[in-house]
């Protein structure tokens, strides 16, 4: 047994993984100024509440794209576990190839669901994660990761419409009855959700136009199961524990 963490802008997504399956998964709100000792005890309380003792798993793997609680969130796992948790970063091996201009600067949630993928799914492939950021990773029929698409998120773009305008409220994020709203509220949702539907759709017909055959398609993060419905797209694969899946597969590959 170990524990993988994605440390996101908005949650933390913990998994209790055996044998490369989630056994338990739970969220945590990723709030900056919370101490070591304040992530360790809710960790603790979670795991408890489902009969689970933290101290009892081999090890832990982190991939964070919050820097500043990067350090933090290993203590609190240090703290929970006893043990030190592998951070997903730079001498860390992955077993990926990253074609990318920059491969540093591929944040950890991109690597690890690029992981989980190349091991599950038909090459080439796209990875979608849906959270603060919507963001898309392509590789090609090698298994090389070879770029990325970033894009606001749900939560984002609705936020951003509700501050920069007089008269638009705050919608919850649901999916609305139909794509033409009749109120205000249904105009919004329409906007937001049928809009990232489409956009997920327009995206990878550009992607396969691009490289010239057909990819699979794996979706994870908080909203894949609204949006993924909408689209016209109908063989999108929704993978709730693509990253932590991955983090396993790196896990295994250092734990020596």
């Amino acid at each position: 047994m170990i524990l993988t963490l994605d440390v996101g802008n908005t949650n933390i997504m913990i998994a209790v993984m055996k044998d490369g399956h989630a056994d338990l998964t739970f969220s945590l709100s990723t709030v900056k100024n919370r101490t070591a000792d304040e992530y360790a005890a809710l960790l603790k309380l979670v795991t408890h509440q489902h009969g689970i003792e933290p101290c009892s798993a081999e090890g832990a793997a982190i991939a964070s794209v919050v820097p500043q609680l990067t350090p933090v969130i290993r203590e609190a796992v240090r703290i929970a576990t006893g043990k030190w948790p592998l951070v997903l970063g730079p001498g860390v091996k992955t077993g990926l190839n990253i074609r990318t201009d920059n491969p540093s600067e591929l944040g950890a949630d991109f690597v690890a669901a690029a992981v989980a993928a190349a091991s599950s799914y038909k090459l080439p492939c796209v990875t979608i994660d849906m959270g603060t950021a919507t963001t898309l990773g392509v590789l090609d029929k090698n298994g090389n990761y070879i770029g990325s698409i970033i894009c606001p998120g749900i939560v984002v773009s609705q936020e951003i419409l509700a501050a920069k305008t007089s008269q638009l409220p705050h919608v919850s994020p649901e999916a609305p009855r139909k794509v033409i709203g009749t109120n205000t509220e249904d105009c919004i949702k329409s906007g937001i959700m049928h809009g990232a539907a489409a956009q997920l759709d327009g995206l990878i017909d550009k992607i396969e136009d691009e490289l010239g055959e057909e990819v699979s398609v794996v979706a994870t993060g908080d909203f894949t199961n609204i949006v993924i419905p909408l689209c016209r797209r109908k063989d999108i694969v929704i993978d709730p524990e693509l990253v932590m899946r991955g983090l396993w597969h790196i896990y295994s590959k250092n734990k020596r």
